[in-house]
């Protein structure tokens, strides 16, 4: 198996095949491609063997297009070596030409030639891919894909759109948009009372309200009413039959992936959707002097970007481990390791059912009002914002407020309940001497993408030397997303980041966005 020319090739590949590459990433890669031969025979021989797989009628239907670069590693070595010199010129120059597609589609999108319906009112970290609002912020008819971020549309009726990525619509007019994949709230006033919200399988018109629409990938969509009222129709292409139903506020409809049937009498779920943009300024890994990323310490790096992505620490034997882990395990006994082998962090441990003490630091400080657990666990704490799906055997990557978390661009630290970390920070400040630490920042929460509801609620923990200076509960019933910002005295040696569950685990997945301690001249609020 051959090695990737850059430790964030095949992280980026999956990226380009999910569709979610950042145009300064892709442009990253292109400038890759062009310049070193190694990253161009390695992308094309990765391309080439995507294309190999996705042709064997063994994994037809069963690969996601990101889980294809795992699934391909045994062929990469054989990429294009077994065609004919001509046949693998050909598609070489074919890959490369639609990468260079794609990557003029990412820096160079177009703006729509329809007529100006509306204009953006408002962003937050918005990227588009192919079209895009226009110079001066105006919507034509047209459609548009929002891959990253939060975007507000008010069209010319007074109708607002909030868009939360990765969203894709067609604007069809003043009174209709098409939901072709995603998720988006309208806020219609009694002016324009009428407007429709269309997707594969569902018709959703506005009957004076405020309501919220997702659609899943099976093709299934949901339709939840905030305030005022809706009517849930059929698509006449679903079904024969004239099938509609009205739908009043704090109740939700579905209509099924076939477009056969709509079920009503669900209670609306405001917390799957983002009813106003964020307000302070988005955290950037620019200005890395004054703050460090826990996350990248925990790949191994010294918290500057250095460390690898998708590394974890395996709690059940203290171990680092590479990719998502696959296994749910139990621990029967409370469980503690130290790691020396990772600069800047003291030890993982897992909070058991057991009875005794919970050990969280190499100097024996314990947890005392640490909570029971059943003891399950998932691999450990990652410099990572993928998770592994068991049931589906595929991976997912993770947003909170439409952006992607897990890149170079913003962090992820993800604790799977049952879990501790603990950070030594005496070590840290020692390998940053000119940083003052004085506090700890994060945006937290469970991704509401998951592809179920999280089986129980979860409880995130933050201590200082042993004393709980945050508690953070997450209900089942409800997407709960929180602001971290914890201050660190000058004397403080361990900081320690722990994530329970009463009952089972099972996509209780806790994230940490951004996770930075930060230095007392870093000004930059962690609002998201």
């Amino acid at each position: 198996m051959s090695t990737p020319p850059f430790p964030e090739m095949d992280e980026l590949l999956q990226r380009l095949l999910d569709g979610q590459v950042l145009p300064e990433e892709a442009q990253r890669l292109w400038k890759a491609v062009q310049e070193d031969p190694k990253v161009r025979d390695y992308y094309i021989d990765s391309m080439l063997a995507c294309a190999v797989v996705r042709r064997s009628s063994i994994v037809t239907g069963e690969l996601s297009e990101s889980d294809l670069i795992r699934a391909i590693s045994d062929l990469r070595d054989v990429g294009g070596r077994r065609y004919g010199w001509r046949v693998y010129a050909v598609v070489a120059a074919v890959i490369l030409a639609c990468l260079v597609l794609a990557v003029a589609s990412l820096i160079r999108p177009s703006v729509p030639k329809g007529p100006a319906v509306g204009r953006l009112a408002g962003v937050y970290e918005a990227r588009w891919a192919g079209s895009h609002p226009g110079p001066d912020g105006a919507f034509c008819v047209g459609s548009y894909d929002l891959r990253e971020g939060l975007a507000t549309i008010e069209l010319d009726r007074g109708t607002c759109l909030f868009l939360e990525a990765p969203c894709r619509i067609d604007l069809k007019g003043l009174n209709e948009v098409v939901l072709r994949h995603g998720r988006l709230v309208a806020m219609v006033p009694p002016e324009a009372r009428g407007f429709r919200v269309r997707t594969a399988t569902a018709l959703i018109t506005d009957l004076g309200t405020e309501f919220g629409v997702l659609t899943h990938q099976d093709g299934s969509t949901e339709a939840h009413v905030l305030k005022g009222r809706v009517q849930v129709a059929l698509e006449a292409k679903g079904s024969a039959r004239q099938v509609s139903l009205v739908v009043s506020e704090g109740s939700a409809a579905i209509v099924d992936a076939a477009g056969r049937t709509v079920r009503g009498g669900l209670a609306a779920r405001p917390d799957h959707f983002v009813l106003a943009l964020p307000q302070g300024p988005i955290d950037k890994t620019g200005n890395l002097g004054k703050k460090l990323n826990l996350a990248d310490i925990v790949g191994g790096g010294n918290g500057l970007g250095t460390g690898a992505l998708d590394r974890g620490i395996d709690l059940g034997t203290g171990q680092v481990f590479k990719g998502p882990a696959t296994k749910i395990r139990w621990a029967r006994q409370n469980v503690f390791w130290r790691t020396p082998y990772l600069a800047g962090v003291d030890c993982v441990f897992i909070p058991s059912r057991a009875p005794g003490p919970v050990v969280i630091s190499s100097t024996g400080l314990t947890f005392p009002g640490c909570p029971r657990t059943l003891g399950s666990y998932f691999g450990g704490p990652t410099n990572s914002g993928k998770f592994f799906d068991l049931p589906s055997g595929r991976s997912h990557i993770v947003r909170l407020n439409g952006i992607t978390f897990g890149t170079s661009v913003h962090p992820a630290l993800t604790l799977h309940p049952n879990a501790g970390i603990t950070f030594d920070l005496d070590q840290i400040r020692y390998a940053h001497p000119d940083m003052k630490l004085d506090r700890f920042t994060a945006v937290c929460g469970i991704p509401k993408d998951l592809p179920q509801t999280p089986f129980s609620s979860a409880d995130v923990w933050i201590l200082l030397d042993g004393e709980v200076c945050c508690h953070l509960h997450f209900p089942r019933e409800r997407h709960v997303l929180e602001d971290v910002d914890v201050p660190i005295p000058s004397r403080a040696r361990f900081l320690t980041l722990v994530a329970t569950c009463p009952r089972r685990a099972d996509y209780s997945w806790i994230l940490f966005g951004d996770p930075y301690l930060r230095a007392a001249s870093d000004q930059v609020e962690a609002g998201h």
